[in-house]
């Protein structure tokens, strides 16, 4: 599959792509800043890279090609 000029392997059904989610996560302090977009990349710099939102679990992380990591659903 590709999103806005990367061609992504197994796991891109995994991508959390709802803005107002992510947002959501963001104000929770799970990482910083989602970049919604033709990306729908965040910044995770210094924090733990797994969390429970409203009871699922969800991983932060990087695909080829990407500058950003990606919120993953398990």
């Amino acid at each position: 599959m590709k999103i806005g000029g990367l061609i992504l392997g197994q796991g891109i059904n995994r991508i959390v792509r709802d803005g107002r989610t992510l947002r959501g996560m963001e104000k929770s302090g799970h990482f910083i800043e989602p970049i919604v977009g033709s990306f729908p990349q965040v910044d995770n710099t210094g924090l733990p890279r797994s969390f429970i939102w409203h009871g699922e679990n969800y991983d932060i992380g990087y695909f080829d090609g990407s500058m950003f990591p990606f919120v993953l659903s398990q």
